[in-house]
């Protein structure tokens, strides 16, 4: 039976991604590859419950040649669960570049979103 899903996300540069989501969101490098250096081909990163995989392009271009793309276009937004979203639009709304204020869904859910450093957007909820 199923039990976890985790996205692994294609970027142009793991190590830069790796620290914009510890910088600016706290997040923690569980592993790398190579663990150490300017070209990692791939990372793990968690805070709290979630993990989160990055993969450089062309190794994961190899992995899954019908990726091949010349520019990767972001094609799906990450929706993350938080219990104080308030606290953390105050903590992120100068760090970040915001992609939708802090609002009210038709669910009744306060939310709002940012980009990361690679174009992808981060929904947060409560």
């Amino acid at each position: 039976m199923f039990e976890t899903i985790t996205a692994n996300i294609m970027v142009k540069n793991v190590k830069e991604t790796i620290e914009f989501y510890e910088e600016k969101l706290g997040f923690t490098k569980v592993l790398s590859v190579p663990e150490e250096g300017e070209t990692l081909v791939f990372a793990i990163l968690n805070k709290d419950e979630i993990s989160i995989m990055f993969q450089e392009q062309k190794s994961l271009i190899g992995e899954y040649p019908t990726l091949k793309t010349d520019e990767i276009v972001p094609t799906f937004t990450l929706f993350l669960t938080v219990n104080d979203v308030v606290a953390v639009y105050n903590e992120l709304k100068d760090k970040v570049k915001i992609a939708k204020d802090l609002y009210k869904t038709f669910y009744g859910k306060d939310e709002f979103a940012i980009f990361d450093n690679n174009g992808n957007i981060l929904t947060i909820s409560c």
